[in-house]
């Protein structure tokens, strides 16, 4: 039988909620304090936190050159020790290849994805209903989409350390990958991913993965601890102050942003399309290299707390790298319907080039910003923007690749071509 609830409790409850929220964001604007001399003296404006999603700034900041140095340094970081975070590994290595946004099946999810029960995804690839629903109320409240990779991971922790502390007890009780793999999986103790591989098979395949993963870097520089260099314990978990300091360190040429609507003298919003690229992309093109440019990082950031779209993948995205940066240099500021959220896709950005540029040939002498396109990609071209960018394509690719020099023709025949009027 349906329970029946009258509105005066329906409207009392949507109060409560609204004087909760109040509560919150009051606490969370009294706490953030913006340095501003720190700020100025560094020539980081472009970072700026008040612009930014500050609702992920708990985070935490990874480290490593893949998946695989940024998923040990987590955990190693969390206390464990190599043996131990590769067992983790080696787990996750056999649910998903690491690759956040995997569906089962083979699908490629991106952040607008539902969840949907009975069907794994992600790291570990969560199946329940309730689990499911409990990492996507987790990661709504992060700030991040469901594939962000360190989202995933803080959820995995949060459910080890919270409903599994018999798996966190074997766990730690271990300095064997082997034993480490199976005490995640299980049995004998009730395990955290606990498939329908037999024994055997855990052992062997995800004891095998780790083992793996532990033999390549146990000899190798620490990835976490009092031994590892510092880049690998990057500072400014939770505090914005420090994050900037982060970005100081790795940001070159004083690039800069004075204002959070784009505006500034010395900065990529500036209408400068070719130092929006620099700071955004990599100069080198590196098959599977989500590392992003901090500039973009922090762009991405913004770009999400404005509601605008960046695509899967946490921005490593093609057509969410190409609307922020349209956007973002002034270059074409309504591109892509302004790059709302829902109207980002490949579809829809062909439907907004179409209504607004104008189509040029895949032969055609090509200029800086013009745009290349089909059903499942786009990029841009650069030209020589400099010596030091090594192509005359920038593109980024979902899921595996940050925005850096591409690797794509500017005379490929089989994509569309566009140039701004």
């Amino acid at each position: 039988m349906k329970k029946r609830y009258s509105f005066r409790a329906f409207f009392a409850a949507c109060m409560a909620m609204v004087m909760c929220a109040s509560h919150v964001t009051a606490t969370v604007e009294a706490a953030a304090v913006f340095d501003s001399t720190f700020f100025s003296t560094n020539s980081i404006t472009f970072y700026d936190p008040r612009c930014a999603d500050t609702s992920s700034a708990k985070l935490v900041q990874l480290a490593g050159k893949d998946n695989v140095e940024k998923i040990l340094n987590f955990f190693m970081r969390k206390g464990l020790s190599l043996a131990q975070a590769s067992g983790i590994i080696g787990n996750m290595m056999q649910e998903s290849g690491l690759n956040p946004a995997i569906i089962q099946g083979g699908r490629i999810a991106d952040d607008s994805y539902t969840l949907e029960s009975g069907v794994g995804f992600g790291l570990v690839q969560w199946t329940s209903g309730g689990r499911q629903q409990n990492f996507m109320a987790f990661m709504k409240q992060l700030g991040v989409g469901v594939t962000n990779l360190n989202g995933q991971l803080e959820f995995v922790w949060k459910e080890m350390t919270e409903s599994y502390p018999k798996t966190i007890s074997a766990l730690k009780s271990t300095q064997d990958p082997i034993e480490a793999a199976v005490a995640v999986h299980g049995p004998p103790t009730p395990g955290y991913e606990a498939s329908a591989d037999s024994p055997e098979k855990v052992r062997s395949v995800r004891g095998g993965n780790a083992k793996g993963v532990y033999d390549k870097y146990k000899d190798a520089p620490a990835l976490a601890g009092s031994t590892a260099d510092a880049s690998m314990t990057p500072s400014g978990e939770g505090s914005d102050v420090d994050t900037a300091k982060q970005v100081a360190s790795k940001t070159k040429n004083g690039i800069s942003n004075t204002s959070c609507d784009g505006s500034g003298d010395n900065q990529a919003g500036s209408g400068d399309l070719a130092k929006t690229i620099l700071a955004y992309a990599w100069p080198d093109y590196t098959a599977g290299k989500t590392d992003q440019q901090p500039a973009y990082s922090a762009a991405v950031k913004k770009a999400r707390s404005e509601g605008r779209y960046i695509g899967g993948a946490n921005g490593d995205d093609c057509g969410g790298f190409v609307s922020t940066a349209m956007i973002d240099s002034g270059f074409e500021k309504n591109y892509n319907y302004g790059g709302k959220a829902g109207q980002g896709n490949t579809i829809a950005q062909e439907k907004w080039l179409k209504e607004n540029w104008k189509p040029i040939g895949a032969n055609d002498p090509k200029v800086l910003g013009d745009v290349a396109i089909n059903e499942d990609h786009t990029y841009m071209y650069v030209g020589d923007i400099s010596k030091d960018f090594h192509s005359k394509i920038a593109s980024a690719s979902l899921p595996d690749r940050a925005p850096m020099a591409g690797h794509e023709s500017d005379h490929d025949p089989s994509f569309r071509w566009y140039r701004r009027k």
